[in-house]
């Protein structure tokens, strides 16, 4: 248990620092390759918008994230669930989770037209999530699909509704970097190939055992 404890730290420590070193500061900074679209609409609420440009087109971008076989293969190294209308997406960082772990992130899709959109909804968080869960799992994400040519696919990432006070601030300021990031590695999968997680899982097993 302690290894596995240790492995979840190190997992949320490296995001952390891979953040922090690309922004050349303390705190997260948007990747580049990413535009945020973001606007606040007549009724106070705001919209959290953020899309980048993936180098391949839309029928490979669709199955890396319509399935469990592509979502591993840039999001995280535990994947399952059933990816269709109703069913759930069910993941984790942790690479000692299984799939049924309370501790898992599980996503119902809520919406979806093949290979143009999907939308989700969250049921269940990280009993020690940094963001309000209950907020948050009163909000929806759409994915949206554009094809930029034969070679390309705009994804877009909009979540409407976001409120004012503490616990939607928290949300939003989390997901602007975190949904930023998560675009960021679906671009780079599609750049630099699939993430070798058995790789990586070796690394902080070596940086948790010194």
């Amino acid at each position: 248990m302690e290894i596995r404890n240790r492995l979840r730290l190190a997992a949320a420590m490296s995001l952390l620092l891979a953040a922090a070193t690309a922004a050349g500061q303390g705190a997260p900074r948007m990747p580049p390759a990413v535009e945020n679209l973001s606007s606040t609409q007549p009724d106070g609420t705001r919209t959290l918008e953020l899309r980048v440009v993936v180098p391949a087109g839309v029928p490979a971008v669709w199955e890396a994230v319509a399935t469990a076989e592509g979502f591993r293969t840039w999001a995280a190294p535990v994947v399952g669930g059933e990816f269709r209308l109703g069913g759930a997406i069910e993941a984790s960082y942790d690479f000692a989770a299984r799939i049924g772990d309370r501790e898992n992130i599980r996503n119902q899709i809520v919406a979806m037209v093949p290979q143009r959109m999907l939308a989700i909804r969250n049921v269940q968080a990280p009993t020690k999530a940094p963001f309000d869960v209950a907020s948050f799992q009163s909000l929806h994400t759409v994915m949206f699909l554009e094809p930029r040519g034969a070679d390309a696919t705009a994804v877009t990432l909009v979540t409407p509704g976001v409120g004012s006070g503490p616990a939607n601030d928290g949300v939003y300021k989390h997901f602007e970097w975190g949904n930023a990031y998560s675009l960021d590695m679906l671009r780079r999968r599609f750049v630099d190939g699939p993430r070798d997680w058995a790789k990586l899982e070796a690394e902080m097993k070596a940086r948790a055992a010194k």
